[in-house]
């Protein structure tokens, strides 16, 4: 069996073409897909997404690029946005990246802190991105 752990089904490209995605997936004996959450309007996305197809599950999660624009999103609004999907069974994409500094350190750092807080409430694995 093979599962893609890690793949932005919501991303414009794919998104725009997403049962053909899919059906190349599948002929590629890829049985199971988990789409990253980056953002809030990522999330949307996602939830349609994994409504729609039994074998695609989600994630929850503020990319650290994305966290001076979702300062309010803390550990119990994460917490309340995954219980009420079931098929959400991963916080992030969530990290640290001092690459391109689209969000301050203490942003992100205090983001990261409420991911990692959440998903040991809800006893979940964190997706990590780390970069410099």
């Amino acid at each position: 069996m093979i599962i893609d752990s890690h793949c932005h089904l919501d991303f414009p490209s794919i998104y725009n073409n997403l049962d053909a995605v899919i059906n190349r997936a599948k002929k590629s004996n890829v049985n199971y897909l988990l789409t990253i959450c980056t953002t809030l309007e990522s999330f949307k996305k996602i939830e349609k997404i994994i409504d729609k197809y039994d074998k695609i599950y989600g994630t929850f999660g503020i990319h650290p690029h994305e966290t001076q624009d979702h300062k309010y999103v803390n550990a119990e609004y994460i917490t309340k946005v995954v219980r009420k999907n079931k098929k959400v069974i991963g916080i992030g994409e969530t990290g640290l990246d001092f690459y391109y500094n689209h969000s301050d350190k203490e942003t992100q750092q205090k983001s990261f802190v409420d991911h990692i807080e959440s998903a040991s409430q809800l006893d979940l694995p964190v997706i990590v991105h780390s970069r410099n």
